[in-house]
């Protein structure tokens, strides 16, 4: 799109299609499976699912596409190169697109080929090869460039600038293969002073000159809900109130996300002016969405709605079928996180048994991934899938929460049942309830009832598919 003085632009904005090329999965086993039981991702359709997605946006013929990072599984330069050609094709019908990276896209040991019960390392691709993959999605002469990062700025109109941020930490990632302990990728977020700065002086020069600005991001700005830096760091850029502050001081009130596969728009409010932050759910697994917005900067209003995905070509029940590999999802997902992350938690607890010795006298904790997961599903796996499913689907606030909440609670309860004998055991209750259950319940409030802000003047609801914000 050429810059014009149109006041009114249609943006699609879709995120986290994580396209696997097809060619990489040989054959069905043991190898990919394993690969699914830590996610709830449609790998197998997700080349046709972002077929239908562009199919779906060339109809709505809108002038922009941001895409909010995740283009691919693992960032295999196979899927790297469907997914450009993909984008080419609303390139080619005169629509702008504009993509960043996320965490899975750039320098990832998880590339994969998978063959039965064989998964052998692709060729990922490098920072630099994600800008020339995507040279004319954002990474052309018409963008000005951060030297450090994949962040840019980009005047869209002589009334918008989308401000592009890269916050991907993938230069740490480890790999086998080069000598490192183990593969590792980094899902967290930060940006260095030097990187915060360029943005902080993009827009204040953009909006100096009378442009709206709008931010894209994969991970996120503002928390979702309450205490998300500390319960899902990996998800929030590091330093996020901070940078938050000085975007909206240099002008910037509205920021596009992904990252946690959610619908669910959050606001935070300070003496500078407000944020809300816009995260889009993967379209790559349920709910299946994407979403449209229609900018109206003469006004400085922007007015959202959500978009759901309910078939495909090969399959008219897509979305359903979806949701039931959600709702199944959480048990081997529980095992798969937990035997993933089993060194990293197995020492916590080595650690805390060597500084409290006495205290661990009365505490059994399963000696086994498998065996920790069980006993949280037992007491865990209903209410928490609810409450996962709400959160995911946003608008929240439609359920029996408090119902909800006090199962939660009621299954802490019998874990710590489980876990902890003797006199120790009412103890342990007693100080849950009189030092944790309250944060607790607090976290799961703001989850549920969808509340921005929680427990301060600023507290507030917003509709998570068909908002209107102001810029």
């Amino acid at each position: 799109m050429s810059p014009s003085s149109a006041s009114s632009i249609k943006i699609a904005i879709i995120s986290d299609t994580h396209v696997m090329a097809p060619q990489l999965l040989v054959s069905d086993g043991t190898a990919i499976e394993e690969y699914l039981t830590r996610d709830r991702k449609m790998l197998r359709e997700s080349a046709e699912i972002l077929d239908t997605l562009v199919a779906s946006i060339l109809e709505l013929k809108p002038d922009m596409v941001l895409v909010t990072g995740d283009l691919t599984k693992d960032g295999e330069r196979t899927s790297h190169h469907l997914v450009a050609g993909q984008l080419q094709r609303l390139v080619d019908s005169g629509i702008q697109v504009l993509v960043v990276p996320g965490n899975h896209d750039i320098n990832n040991p998880d590339a994969k080929v998978y063959d039965g019960d064989t998964a052998t390392p692709t060729t990922t691709i490098t920072r630099g090869e994600f800008a020339d993959i995507y040279h004319n999605m954002g990474y052309d002469q018409h963008s000005r460039r951060d030297p450090d990062t994949l962040s840019y700025c980009r005047d869209v109109t002589d009334q918008l600038t989308i401000l592009a941020i890269d916050a991907c930490m993938d230069r740490l990632n480890t790999f086998v293969s080069r000598g490192d302990a183990r593969d590792h990728t980094k899902a967290s977020g930060r940006l260095e002073s030097s990187s915060q700065q360029w943005l902080v002086d993009q827009a204040t020069r953009a909006t100096a000159g009378g442009r709206r600005v709008i931010a894209m991001m994969h991970h996120h700005l503002v928390p979702h809900f309450h205490m998300e830096e500390t319960l899902a760091a990996p998800y929030m850029v590091d330093d996020a109130s901070q940078l938050c502050q000085r975007l909206v001081k240099a002008g910037v009130h509205v920021i596009f996300t992904g990252h946690l596969h959610i619908s669910d728009i959050s606001q935070t409010s300070m003496k500078e002016g407000n944020m809300v932050e816009v995260a889009t759910a993967a379209a790559v697994g349920y709910p299946c969405q994407w979403r449209v917005a229609t900018c109206n900067t003469a006004a400085g209003k922007l007015q959202l709605r959500s978009v759901t995905l309910q078939s495909l070509p090969s399959d008219a029940d897509f979305n359903e079928r979806a949701r039931d590999v959600f709702t199944n999802c959480i048990p081997t997902m529980t095992r798969g996180v937990l035997t993933r992350y089993w060194p990293e938690i197995s020492q916590a607890i080595s650690n805390y048994r060597e500084k409290h010795p006495h205290v661990m006298r009365f505490v059994t904790i399963p000696d086994t991934p498998e065996a920790i997961a069980d006993l949280l599903l037992r007491h865990l796996q209903q209410p928490v899938t609810r409450a996962y499913i709400a959160f995911a689907e946003g608008n929240e606030g439609g359920n029996d929460n408090q119902k909800l909440i006090d199962q939660l609670i009621d299954g802490v309860d019998h874990v710590v049942d489980h876990t902890i004998r003797g006199i120790m055991r009412p103890l342990a209750k007693a100080a849950l309830h009189l030092r944790i259950y309250g944060t607790f319940k607090l976290v799961l409030r703001s989850i549920l009832e969808d509340l921005n802000d929680i427990g301060t003047p600023n507290e507030s609801i917003i509709n998570d598919h068909t908002a209107i914000i102001g810029l």
